[in-house]
């Protein structure tokens, strides 16, 4: 109990005058010595008692000698057995009460080995996934391709394995199955520790550790390829990529991991074998992306990747950006996957959505300039447009869940927040959830060379900045001339149809109505045929003006009867066709006399008219008189060429119809006609 509470205790009870102690010079003397003494003698050291190793009864030298295990004493791998996770110790010596056989294998006695601290622990197992299952209360069966155990310790978790085989004709497809191709589709054919052995992927994973011996068993050379620092294939590598073509990205990235060399015949067939990863699915990749960059080595990564040409089948537009080097993508990904390596050596945290946004932002901020250059429209909107399309290209080859989407959108859409001018609206970028993502992105672009203004500066100065002072540097910040940039201009081809967009305006002129449309076409051709005929001008139609002396040119109009006519007129009425032709008129010469002519009485008297049968027709009329009156020739034209129609069909002349409507009428209205 604290010494607090034991005062409150004391507080609170009741005084025991019997213990009181008469002299109080002897305890003060006794609490001296007692402090003397503990002065002079010092507290021993707390060993922890380590169990000594034991013989491990499921691998004697018989049976050593038989499977052709190399067996490695501890005094020569030099193992702690402190380093081993002791959840994982209590995992084995649960299946040993089972009377099941089990090691540690894999990553983590390759890691212990090289001194490093290992990621997870894995186990293997005699015992079948089932069997294993009963003998855990905490675990969960998982996986149809491989079956494995995971057993929970917390948030910890260990993966349990059992001992695997190769596929024979024998087995079952419930148990094995493989593609045409070569890719194992179903691998849960077990078998024994030996023949597990051959089934992994490489050498340095092959090493099997037991906790009761503190020995390593080696079957496929494993531990010298380890002092030699190669990455070698167990078997064929040609077959075992296509078995499984993860393995590629896999040897990749040990290699750089792990500062390997990846051995010859093992690299030989990645270049030709990588397009089989289009084939893998997207969100399996997606894990494996994430241990490729996102483990502390991700430039060395990167770096292979683009030389075994795996980089393009998992993150394409990525791989063209670099080939290119689109917007600076070189140095941009390089600095972004070095501060990567840096916060995961200090152990802070990383973030899959600010990687994938790093990644892919040199194709967007392209895409983002050609398209506005090409549109217009809003920044913003543009941006979503451009974000969409690439996320949903990258989408094909590594599944990003929504909560990493999301985050990347809205990094992408703070970048032009952060580069404009905020105002008043600074502090609220910075209780932005993404801002501090937002700030390392710009940043990075600043330092890869882009020129943004030295607006990262500012925003570096304006977070630890008071009020006073944010409100001062926003001010001058408002106050600064903007930068002018030019426009790239807009390159439009021949055949290319103009786009657009909702902000444009566009006249639209209004749609005629059908009804108008073919009134108009009909009267058309009316009038077509109208002009066509030639017709025959009254003689009452020549009027004189009396009272005047002017004199006007003849005016000459010749008005025959084509032949042609009667074929129509027989198709109108056949009576009339049988009737004679009739003789053409003559054409008859009529010349006016406007002087004035005085009798002797004084009295004035009509002017005399002598007609002469003459070929051609001649008419003097005052100037003025006669340019009202013969003017308009095709429309008296028009008017005997109808008359001449009726009389001959025995009607009446109808009243000529409307050009175009009256716009109040309806389309049925009889006085329309």
């Amino acid at each position: 109990m604290p010494s607090f509470f034991k005062n409150i205790k004391k507080l609170f009870s009741k005084p025991n005058h019997s213990n009181v102690q008469k002299n109080p010079a002897k305890i003060s003397h006794r609490a001296e010595q007692a402090d003397i003494k503990s002065t002079q003698q010092q507290r021993p050291e707390r060993h922890i008692k380590q169990q000594a190793s034991q013989a491990n009864p499921y691998m004697d030298d018989a049976r050593v000698q038989s499977i052709k295990a190399v067996v490695i004493d501890e005094t020569v791998h030099q193992i702690n057995a402190r380093d081993i996770d002791n959840n994982a110790t209590k995992i084995i010596r649960e299946l040993h009460r089972a009377q099941y056989e089990s090691y540690l294998v894999g990553g983590c006695v390759r890691d212990l080995l090289l001194n490093k601290r290992p990621k997870d622990f894995d186990v293997t197992t005699g015992a079948h996934p089932e069997q294993a299952h009963k003998v855990f209360s905490r675990s969960r069966l998982i996986g149809r391709r491989f079956k494995l155990l995971h057993v929970r310790f917390g948030r910890e978790l260990i993966e349990v394995a059992t001992f695997r085989a190769s596929h024979d004709s024998s087995s079952e497809e419930s148990q094995a199955k493989q593609a045409d191709s070569g890719v194992i589709l179903r691998d849960n054919v077990y078998g024994t520790i030996d023949q597990d052995a051959m089934r992994r992927d490489f050498t340095i994973n092959a090493l099997y550790y037991d906790i009761k011996s503190r020995s390593i068993y080696d079957f496929t050379n494993g531990f010298a390829d380890i002092a030699a620092r190669q990455v070698r294939m167990i078997g064929d590598p040609n077959e075992r990529y296509r078995e499984d073509p993860v393995r590629m990205l896999r040897a990749v990235r040990f290699a750089a991991k792990l500062d390997f060399e990846i051995e010859e015949k093992t690299a030989a067939p990645i270049v030709e074998l990588s397009p089989m990863l289009f084939d893998i699915a997207p969100a399996r990749l997606f894990d494996e992306v994430l241990k490729l960059l996102q483990s502390g080595h991700g430039n060395a990564s990167l770096k292979l990747l683009q030389q075994y040409r795996l980089l393009e089948t998992i993150l394409p537009q990525s791989a063209q950006a670099l080939d290119n080097d689109l917007e600076n993508a070189c140095q941009l990904i390089h600095n972004a996957l070095k501060n990567t390596d840096r916060r995961i050596k200090q152990r802070k945290s990383v973030s899959p959505g600010f990687l994938y946004a790093v990644l892919l932002w040199p194709s967007v901020h392209n895409q983002l300039k050609k398209l506005l250059a090409k549109k217009r429209i809003p920044p913003l909107t543009a941006l979503h447009e451009v974000s969409s399309k690439v996320i949903l290209e990258q989408i094909k080859r590594t599944s990003i869940p929504k909560r990493f989407s999301t985050n990347i959108r809205e990094i992408w859409e703070l970048q032009l927040r952060l580069t404009g001018r905020p105002g008043s609206k600074a502090n609220q970028l910075l209780e932005h959830p993404r801002f501090r993502a937002a700030y390392d992105l710009l940043v990075l672009r600043e330092k890869s060379g882009e020129d943004l203004d030295n607006i990262s500066a500012w925003w570096t100065d304006y977070q630890p900045a008071t009020a006073q002072e944010k409100e001062a540097m926003v001010k001058e910040l408002n106050n600064r001339a903007p930068v002018k940039k030019k426009r790239a201009p807009v390159k439009h081809s021949v055949t290319e149809k103009p786009v657009f967009e909702k902000f444009d305006v566009v006249e639209q002129a209004k749609p005629k109505s059908k009804a108008r449309l073919k009134k108009t076409a009909d009267n058309q051709s009316e009038f077509a045929l109208q002009v066509s005929d030639q017709t025959v001008v009254n003689e009452s139609q020549l009027t004189t003006v009396e009272g005047t002396t002017e004199t006007v040119e003849a005016v000459e109009i010749s008005m025959p009867l084509a032949a042609e006519n009667t074929d129509s007129v027989a198709s109108i009425h056949p009576k009339i066709a049988a009737q004679p032709e009739p003789t053409p008129p003559l054409r008859t010469a009529y010349t006016l006399n406007s002087e004035k002519i005085n009798d002797s009485s004084g009295a004035q008297q009509k002017p005399e008219i002598s007609a002469q049968p003459v070929s051609s027709l001649t008419i003097e009329q005052p100037a003025a008189r006669l340019s009202t009156e013969v003017v308009d020739a095709p429309a008296i034209a028009t008017d005997a060429q109808s008359t001449l129609k009726d009389a001959l069909q025995g009607k009446q002349q109808p009243i000529p119809s409307r050009i175009k409507p009256r716009r109040s009428r309806a389309k049925n209205d009889p006085r329309n006609t």
